[in-house]
């Protein structure tokens, strides 16, 4: 995974003649994301990520390079810029591919932990407060992502898998109409805060990855899929990984009395969440045709919490 263009040499360096780089470099295809291609470049002074979009349409990436601006402009200290194009374009074309060129930052790639799920804890309820209330001109979460509304709307879509529609009904016993009539916090949100979209230095949070599924949505869902993929022990969500993310969250930010309830039905929603996405990319779609059933594993992990829940009577503390 993370090397689906097959960037030829001369191929990035025409791309990075359009940052003014002129340097001879080396370049590095990274084992990161499953729906770009991803490269590290030395040019022996400066190091950067250079991103070929294989998902994203390219109004697409300009969407999210515009997310990351305002947050630059709002201080938010957990996210970078793409850098501009000679012309100062934060989003460059060469022949039919499209992508970004970041500035490689130091830092390490974390495994879950106590601490690890803390820290991004922390640093998503930092995310959550800083856009919390803010008038911000940024696409909605709902136009690429998969929120609740449209979990519930794909249940009774004639393409929906007759295993996710098995998995919901059985995990959302009242179909989802309790968490869909709460009253939720809106914010900017990341949408896909796993906690191999993070880099660590010194036990700390260096800096938050990518924001392709980044929008205006709701505080708590946003939770519940950051929960639902960097609280993972022995491939299971793990309870004490959850209070430690929980823990860190509270730091930063407080949700409302009637979001508190409903923390566990959005780590599950969680689960779904990106299993859709799953589907509509690998399934529906042809980005990875080997990863068409990759969808399962989140279900069963969702089923798997689900039982732990209901036979330890689980509440998680915000």
């Amino acid at each position: 995974m993370g090397d689906y263009s097959k960037l030829h040499p001369k191929t990035a360096q025409r791309i990075l003649n359009q940052y003014g780089i002129e340097d001879e470099f080396t370049l590095k295809a990274l084992s990161l994301g499953i729906s770009n291609s991803n490269y590290k470049v030395d040019t022996g002074n400066k190091q950067y990520l250079l991103k070929v979009s294989n998902d994203k349409g390219f109004a697409e990436l300009c969407d999210e390079q515009h997310i990351l601006k305002h947050l630059k402009d709002l201080g938010f200290p957990y996210s970078i810029c793409a850098l501009p194009t000679i012309k100062g374009e934060l989003v460059y074309k060469q022949e039919d591919l499209f992508g970004v060129l970041f500035p490689f930052i130091k830092g390490i790639p974390p495994g879950p932990s106590d601490i690890t799920c803390r820290e991004i804890g922390r640093a998503l309820g930092k995310l959550h407060a800083t856009t919390k209330d803010k008038e911000l001109d940024v696409r909605e979460y709902a136009a690429i992502g998969q929120d609740a509304k449209t979990i519930r709307e794909f249940i009774d879509d004639p393409s929906c898998p007759a295993d996710f529609s098995e998995a919901f009904h059985q995990v959302f016993s009242d179909d989802l109409k309790g968490y869909l009539s709460v009253n939720k916090t809106r914010c900017l949100i990341h949408g896909d805060l796993y906690y191999d979209n993070t880099l660590f230095w010194d036990e700390s949070i260096a800096v938050l990855l990518d924001f392709e599924q980044a929008g205006l949505g709701n505080a708590l869902l946003d939770l519940g899929i950051s929960i639902s993929g960097s609280c993972i022990e022995k491939g299971q969500i793990n309870p004490q990984l959850v209070e430690s993310f929980c823990e860190g969250y509270k730091l930063s930010h407080a949700l409302n009395d009637n979001e508190k309830n409903y923390l566990a039905d959005a780590i599950l929603l969680g689960l779904f969440s990106i299993a859709l996405w799953r589907i509509k990319r690998f399934k529906h779609g042809n980005l990875n045709p080997m990863l068409e059933n990759s969808y399962r594993d989140l279900l069963n992990k969702a089923k798997s919490f689900k039982t732990i829940i209901d036979s330890k009577g689980l509440k998680f503390e915000l």
